[in-house]
């Protein structure tokens, strides 16, 4: 299932103009957490949800957003369509929420160095917010 919300005249993509939304691409398995997680910041973002990870990579090379939110364990195939999402936009910026801590030196390594911001569940929603709004205040490199 993919959604989208969006403000009565803009489009698809749009983002990086002062009077337009920053557009945010969220990926869960758990259509209510999508769901929730829309219904929270659809008022300051252009929010397009889906819970098909097949659909991801399609979904964020078409909306081109400012961040992808990822909902799932940093497995070597999401690891894979993070780096094909970062090889089409150097500039969008990635979180991930997952539930489980790793031994592995190769996850710590990607999420060190490919990902903006990590977030072990359960989340504080009032960190994430605060995150977000700091890695769009942010420069990108």
């Amino acid at each position: 299932m993919i959604t989208n919300h969006r403000s009565e005249g803009e489009r698809p993509g749009s983002h990086g103009a002062k009077d337009e939304q920053q557009a945010i691409v969220l990926y869960s398995p758990d259509m209510d957490y999508c769901m929730s997680l829309r219904l929270l910041f659809q008022d300051r973002y252009n929010m397009i949800t889906t819970t098909d990870v097949n659909m991801l990579v399609t979904i964020v090379n078409a909306f081109q957003p400012d961040l992808v939110i990822i909902d799932a364990l940093p497995t070597e195939r999401m690891r894979r369509r993070v780096e094909l999402m970062k090889r089409a936009n150097a500039a969008m910026r990635v979180m991930f929420f997952y539930t489980q801590r790793f031994a592995d030196s190769d996850v710590h390594e990607f999420l060190r160095t490919s990902v903006d911001a990590v977030f072990s569940k359960p989340v504080d929603l009032a960190e994430i917010t605060e995150r977000i709004r700091e890695l769009f205040e942010r420069e990108v490199a």
